[in-house]
């Protein structure tokens, strides 16, 4: 198989960049390791940057169709004192609210559009095993599907395979990783008629509670650890961890205990914040959590994914136009001169909300309960806020490059 494009793993990154490349013109192939989108633990939660980008590509009334929450505001709660909320309706309408929707329907529906162009090809079940070499030149890649190996040539292989990126290791890309604190359980819970729970993070002396809402029926709940104590926490049992969660927030004690029965229902999220030390080579890139991995504060893993694909959707598209081989680092490298300043400042915010969230010293958390509510009312925390939901920079959709 010959292409111009091969994008290895069918996340928000990948299925964004294979729908502008396929609606540009260019040949394109996606393939996804899984054969099914489900397979993995996704985010579900959408910035409102995703929200402009999505209706600049024409497709945000469509995607509004599949069940979705709007969600106005996210709220820190310190001790039963909110301690500030990040207020999305306040920005500019339209895109004044976080959406929360099922990432597998939305990656589905992204790839259906795809589609759509008969340049387009998604092939799912599709593991990709080794890198196609011409010289130092990255020409394409090797792939098992339904145990058969087939060889892509292709003129840029793009690696947006997530966290534990099989083309970033294939490449010899290293990361530089940092040290975190914290891991996460996430479980799903049924939510009663008459209760509700708002996205929210709720902070007590005896630990951090995350709520997100999943729908109407559904809230995923999230709870912080020290890193690396997990098997501790199984070894106690379930009803020990039912009661710190109930410690927390006494209103669990009803739902908890009929609803989280086994570790089993639970998924443990290893934090990791850490950036490529290269995200361009010749013939490659990475994208997303290839390249930067943000940690959970603040929901900008999808984000940041997506504005890769924007980025990475126009600087591809005017390379192909100028060489007939492999693309160059030196024709890619304008991608990574954008998103990697865009990706450290962000990462930045979540280093100052992991130590705020992180106190634990009572003379600094009677400081921070003085003190953030104040800097919440001022201009840096707006600052702060609009990076997040909106970008470190306006970015926009090439769109002139879409084919009639």
């Amino acid at each position: 198989m010959k292409t111009d494009v091969v994008i290895v793993g069918a996340g928000p990154g990948g299925c964004v960049l294979g729908y502008l490349l396929a609606r540009s013109g260019v040949n394109t192939v996606l393939l996804e390791r899984h054969n099914r989108l489900d397979k993995e633990f996704r985010g579900y939660f959408f910035q409102p940057l995703v929200l402009k980008f999505l209706d600049q590509m024409g497709l945000l009334n469509d995607i509004l169709q599949i069940e979705h929450e709007k969600i106005e505001a996210f709220h820190f709660v310190d001790h039963g004192k909110n301690l500030f909320s990040v207020r999305f309706d306040d920005l500019s309408h339209p895109y004044n609210y976080g959406l929360i929707m099922s990432q597998p329907l939305l990656l589905q529906f992204l790839i259906e559009q795809a589609l759509e162009y008969d340049n387009f090809t998604y092939l799912s079940g599709a593991k990709a095993t080794e890198l196609v070499q011409e010289g130092s030149t990255t020409a394409g890649v090797k792939v098992i599907q339904k145990k058969e190996e087939e060889t892509i040539q292709s003129r840029l292989v793009v690696g947006a395979d997530g966290r534990y990126s099989t083309i970033r290791k294939l490449s010899g890309i290293q990361l530089e990783k940092e040290q975190h604190k914290f891991d996460f359980i996430w479980f799903d819970m049924p939510v009663l008629k008459g209760k509700k729970y708002p996205l929210q993070i709720q902070i007590e002396d005896e630990g951090m509670l995350i709520y997100i809402p999943k729908g109407p029926d559904v809230v995923q709940v999230g709870w912080v650890i020290k890193k690396g104590t997990y098997s501790e926490i199984k070894n106690k049992g379930i009803e020990d961890f039912q009661k710190q969660l109930i410690t927390v927030d006494p209103e669990l004690e009803e739902d908890l205990p009929q609803h989280l029965l086994d570790f089993k229902q639970c998924a443990v999220l290893d934090i990791q914040v850490a950036t490529a030390n290269q995200w361009v080579q010749d013939g490659l890139m990475l994208i997303g959590d290839a390249a930067h991995i943000a940690s959970p504060f603040s929901g900008q893993g999808n984000s940041l994914a997506i504005q890769d694909a924007v980025v990475a959707h126009d600087v591809i598209t005017k390379a192909l136009t100028q060489v007939q081989s492999p693309l160059s680092m030196n024709l890619l490298k304008q991608y990574e001169e954008i998103m990697r300043p865009a990706v450290s400042q962000i990462q930045q915010i979540q280093r100052i909300q992991a130590e705020l969230i992180g106190i634990k010293n009572p003379l600094l958390l009677h400081l921070r309960r003085a003190m953030v509510p104040l800097l919440f009312r001022t201009p840096l925390f707006n600052k702060m806020r609009n990076k997040l939901a909106l970008g470190t920079k306006p970015l926009d959709i090439a769109t002139f490059h879409f084919k009639n």
